[in-house]
């Protein structure tokens, strides 16, 4: 019994906590900009992104050292994935840059063809952990963008849409029993966590 909570415990720790340092990260990183932008203006906000973007690249080398336990290098690509996120968010903003929604979604469809292309064969647990995080933001930068063209569909695909926020939001839970009992191995925990962390995101729209 002992050891069944000690494991479960580990199991929960590597997925949910994960989760919850992800989001936190993402947080900070995202209110930061607010204060930086009011005193500073648009050239501490480049400053920024310049940080975010040197952060980004350390992350990803530790993600893919070899010195690096298995554990501290799936972190590492979650924390790249929220950094290179950050700097493509923030970048898109400064600049008015429509990649997140029209034609801009086959940026991210494109990036999607690319990531599924190379995942087994040549990308690392790093680099996989460091993608889904960024693609899964994207997603729902896209998700919650699509709301403004809402008035425009039928009425039953308005409320789907809708409805899918609270169908990440009952995903999330589904992945609270999953992690402890189920998951087998780092990698599904891993996956799971940056699930967990975008059902959260697209459930309170953080973003």
């Amino acid at each position: 019994m002992n050891g069944f909570i000690t494991k479960s415990v580990s199991k929960l720790s590597d997925g949910i906590g994960n989760s919850i340092r992800l989001l936190a990260l993402y947080l900070v990183t995202s209110l930061l900009v607010v204060p930086i932008n009011t005193f500073f203006h648009r050239i501490g906000v480049l400053i920024y992104l310049f940080i975010l973007l040197a952060l980004a690249v350390f992350e990803m080398q530790r993600s893919l050292s070899i010195r690096t336990s298995d554990p501290k290098r799936v972190w590492c690509g979650m924390a790249a994935g929220v950094y290179f996120w950050q700097v493509i968010r923030f970048t898109a903003q400064l600049d008015a840059l429509q990649i997140f929604q029209q034609s801009g979604i086959l940026f991210w469809i494109m990036a999607v063809l690319i990531t599924a292309t190379l995942w087994n064969r040549f990308l690392p647990m790093g680099l996989r952990t460091m993608m889904l995080t960024l693609l899964t933001c994207w997603l729902g930068k896209i998700y919650v963008l699509g709301f403004a063209s809402l008035a425009n569909w039928a009425p039953i695909v308005v409320f789907g849409y809708r409805a899918f926020r609270y169908i990440c939001g009952a995903g999330g839970l589904l992945l609270l029993v999953y992690v402890p009992f189920k998951s087998e191995n780092a990698a599904n925990r891993s996956y799971a966590a940056i699930l967990f962390f975008a059902s959260l995101l697209i459930l309170f729209l953080l973003f």
